[in-house]
C-alpha cells in the first residue's frame, strides 16, 4: 500500500489530479482506515473544486488520525480558504495545543493572528 500511496502523492504533487484521484479512491476502498489516503483524496478533490467533498475527506482523515497535525492544519486551511473562520479557528487551536513547538503549530499560530 505504501508504494500506491507514494505514487498517488507524486501524481497529486505533479498536478495530475484525475489519475491521483483514481489511485486514492482505490487506496481508501482497499484500506478505509488509511488516513493519508483520505488526506490525499481531500487535496485532490479540493484542487478540482469539490470543497464539500474535500472537507468530508479531511474530516475522515482527522477521525482516523486525531493526533496528526498536518491533517488537522490542512483541514483548517480549507475552511480558511472558504472564509469559514469560525470552523477553522478551533482546528488551528487544536494543532497548536497538540505540539506547540512544531512547524505545524507555528503555522497555525500565524493563521490565528488573522482572526
Amino acid at each position: 500500500m505504501t508504494q500506491m500511496l507514494q505514487k498517488a502523492d507524486e501524481l497529486r504533487r505533479n498536478g495530475e489530479y484525475e489519475q491521483a484521484r483514481e489511485l486514492y479512491k482505490q487506496i481508501v476502498a482497499d484500506q478505509p482506515g488509511e488516513p493519508m489516503g483520505w488526506w490525499g483524496l481531500a487535496h485532490v478533490v479540493m484542487n478540482q473544486g469539490d470543497f464539500e467533498l474535500a472537507g468530508e475527506n479531511f474530516q475522515r482523515a482527522a477521525k482516523l488520525a486525531p493526533k496528526n497535525q498536518r491533517i488537522i492544519y490542512d483541514w483548517a486551511m480549507l475552511y480558511t480558504m472558504l472564509g469559514e473562520y469560525d470552523a477553522a479557528r478551533p482546528l488551528f487551536e487544536k494543532v497548536v495545543a497538540m505540539a506547540p513547538s512544531s512547524k505545524e503549530a507555528a503555522d497555525a499560530q500565524k493563521q490565528l493572528t488573522y482572526y
